[in-house]
């Protein structure tokens, strides 16, 4: 049974605290993360956590500026590239930078605290990215935003990319392929007939690895924001 340290406890800071708490939520999930749980695992009292943290809300707000530090989506630019491959470089860099920050996403939507500057390095780079490609900046705003909202939307769904997923795991991938193709052959063919006619492909793009459309996603949105630049340019030479 650890000793319990009613007083200070040696090594009990804010930093290991919340270093722990990341540790737990991407051990477990961030539900398993309490000050409770905290108390237990450093041997101490929970009156003894709110030396360094306030309440919960504090420790997640914690949790989550460090999760976001040291995101840089500019790894790996050059200077001759033009701004569409920046673009792509740095939402593959977004991708495979928030793989190393599990909790990141969940910790964003759960954040309540001030410091905006531990979440507005990945803006500033794509805004610089979008503004030096000629767009106008409410334009350019406007459109992070909602780059931000799919590229969110897309992590929350897929999760962490695994690229060497077990076999078991591949296993099971197959399975829920297979159920999803039936599912979609027993649909009422008079209803859904492409459904139906296209049941294979539609379950390999549902039930698939959805790693493998990463890519793909990538370029959807380049490609959008292209569209969108060229439909500006040609507004303003009307």
């Amino acid at each position: 049974m650890p000793h319990v340290d009613q007083g200070k406890h040696r090594g009990l800071t804010r930093a290991a605290i919340v270093k722990r708490a990341l540790k737990i939520g991407e051990t477990e999930r961030l539900d398993a993360v309490s000050l409770r749980r905290l108390a237990s695992e450093f041997g101490v009292t929970p009156m003894a956590l709110y030396r360094h943290v306030r309440d919960k809300q504090d420790l997640i707000n914690a949790m989550a500026e460090v999760a976001m530090e040291g995101l840089d989506l500019t790894v790996g630019f050059r200077a001759s590239m033009s701004w569409t491959d920046q673009l792509r470089r740095a939402l593959l860099n977004f991708r495979d930078q928030m793989d190393e920050r599990p909790l990141a996403l969940q910790l964003q939507i759960a954040y309540g605290g001030d410091n905006i500057s531990a979440f507005w390095r990945p803006i500033e780079d794509v805004l610089g990215i979008l503004l030096s490609a000629g767009f106008k900046p409410r334009d350019a705003a406007k459109l992070i935003r909602i780059v931000s909202n799919l590229l969110a939307g897309y992590l929350l769904l897929v999760g962490p990319a695994r690229p060497n997923a077990n076999q078991q795991g591949n296993i099971d991938r197959e399975l829920l392929r297979k159920r999803f193709e039936l599912g979609l052959l027993s649909l009422q063919h008079d209803q859904f007939p492409i459904s139906v006619t296209n049941a294979r492909g539609l379950a390999d793009a549902w039930a698939g690895g959805p790693d493998r459309w990463w890519s793909d996603t990538v370029d959807l949105l380049v490609f959008g924001l292209e569209a969108m630049l060229r439909k500006d340019r040609k507004g303003r030479r009307e």
